[in-house]
This record gives structure tokens, C-alpha cells and sequence, in this order.
């Protein structure tokens, strides 16, 4: 979600998932890889509004910006099961897969954080660090998304509205746009604890959270459980922390260049 009113869209490529859901995506820039993935509800296009596009291609990154599955100009299935971390995860390894790309970093907020850190369970040897804002490994219960999206959209927004009082109008035609048994598919099943994995994985971890949102301490713990690093942001809560991008984008750039200069030392 963002506070910049626009409407553009993007040249996409579209990857196919091992189960036939097609997978859309950009790929911006030239340099390091970095894949973004936007929160539920959300597409692509929320990178470009909140300014993390402009910031890091400047940066020298290469960026990969995925609309999940059941979001945006992906598919769209109604099946709660092609939502399992196993079938997600296999789509960020699908459009890696088609944009040629080895390894990357992957970023993610909310959902797309979760869906980062499948991918590096499921596929460690595809991703070369983790950036969560708002997202953690431990089992959370999905009641409270489920109802707000019970009947419409406009429960969800009111909610967003909240948290974001300047919530672009952009976003909320993005948001309604959605396909309502997609979304509510992909919330049908709480999340499951997958955190003991992340003990000994060894990808560098930076987790992001406003101090705000009711996620924080998970986050701050998956950060010590990782060995990774942890950004806490003051007054910020779960949407206003992503909208933060002139301070999560300097960091993260940061970071990148000190796993990017951390791997060419090892690899010489």
C-alpha cells in the first residue's frame, strides 16, 4: 500500500509454476538480482508507488518484481491447497528459472515475506539473502484476515485505512480489483511454525518491523534465531513500515552490499 496516487503499469513477463499457474512479473535494471514480493491484497505495481524501484535501481540492483499468485496479473486459483509454502516457493524458483537467474535476494513484506522465506526453505541453493519487513517463520493464526475479507474488500480497507489514514486511492482500486475467492483461498489455512529450519541455514537474514505492529517481537525473534540482523522502526506499524522507504531502502541497500562483498571474499 502506498500514499503515491498512480495508476501505471508495467511490461511483464509471465513464468508458468510447476502446477500451471502462470506467474507474472517485471525485471527491472541490471546488477545483483533482488526479487520483490508485495503483500496480500497488494501487486507489484505497490514497489513502484512507495518509491523502492526508483531507489534501488539507482543503487545498481537488478530487480524482479513478482505479483504472487492470486494477486495482480498472476493466476488465480480457487483452491486453497495451490497455496501451500511448497507451491509458492516453486513460483519465485519458476520466474528465476525463466529470467535466467541463478541466485538472488529476496525481499518481501507480509504475505511476500512468508512467501520469501519458503522459497528459501524449500530452495536454499536459489537465494543468497533474506530481507523480511513485517514476516516471520513461527505458526500465526489467519482468523482475524479471514474475517475481514469475509464478504468484500471494504472491511480490509477500512482496516487498512487505520493503520495508513493517506492510503492512495490507487491502492484502493488495486485492492477491490482483486479477485475475492483468490484472496480468501490463499488465507484459508493458518500458518504452520517452519522456524527451526532458519537455526542452521546460514542465509544472511535482515528482518524489518515498526515497533507498532503486533509482529514485532516474532520478527526480532526470527532475527536472533537466523543469526541475522534486525531493524525495528519507531511509531511505525504493519503497513506504515513498508511505506517507510527512505529508511528501509538505504538499509537494505547496505546490507546487500555486505553480503554481495562477504561472497566475493569467499569466493575468492
Amino acid at each position: 500500500m502506498s500514499l503515491v496516487n498512480t495508476l501505471s503499469y508495467h511490461c511483464t513477463s509471465e513464468a508458468v509454476a510447476s502446477d500451471g499457474i502462470s506467474i507474472a512479473y517485471e525485471d527491472l535494471g541490471r546488477g545483483e538480482p533482488l526479487v520483490l514480493l508485495h503483500g496480500v491484497t497488494e501487486n507489484s505495481e505497490c514497489w513502484h508507488e512507495a518509491g523502492y524501484v526508483d531507489k534501488l535501481l539507482r543503487r545498481g540492483r537488478r530487480l524482479i518484481l513478482i505479483d504472487c499468485r492470486g494477486h495482480g496479473r498472476s493466476g488465480k486459483p480457487h483452491d486453497p491447497m495451490a497455496y501451500s509454502g511448497l507451491r509458492r516457493a516453486a513460483d519465485v524458483v519458476a520466474v528465476l528459472d525463466h529470467a535466467g537467474v541463478q541466485h538472488a535476494a529476496l525481499m518481501g513484506h507480509s504475505m511476500g515475506g512468508v512467501v520469501a522465506l519458503a522459497a528459501a526453505l524449500y530452495h536454499p541453493d536459489r537465494v543468497n539473502a533474506l530481507i523480511v519487513n513485517g514476516a516471520h517463520p513461527f505458526a500465526e493464526d489467519l482468523t482475524s484476515l479471514r474475517v475481514a475479507l469475509k464478504n468484500d474488500f471494504e472491511t480490509w480497507l477500512a482496516f487498512l485505512t487505520q493503520l495508513a489514514p493517506d492510503l492512495s486511492q490507487a491502492a484502493s482500486r488495486r485492492i477491490r480489483a482483486n479477485d475475492l475467492t483468490a484472496v480468501q483461498a490463499s488465507l484459508a489455512k493458518d500458518r504452520l511454525d517452519f522456524s527451526a529450519a532458519f537455526a542452521g541455514l546460514g542465509i544472511p537474514v535482515l528482518a524489518i518491523s515498526g515497533m507498532l505492529d503486533s509482529r514485532c517481537e516474532p520478527v526480532r525473534n526470527f532475527a536472533e534465531l537466523a543469526g541475522g540482523e534486525f531493524l525495528p522502526l519507531a511509531g511505525k506499524n504493519h503497513v506504515t513500515a513498508f511505506l517507510d522507504v527512505d529508511t528501509v531502502a538505504p538499509v537494505v541497500d547496505a546490507f546487500l552490499d555486505r553480503v554481495g562483498a562477504q561472497n566475493t571474499r569467499q569466493g575468492g
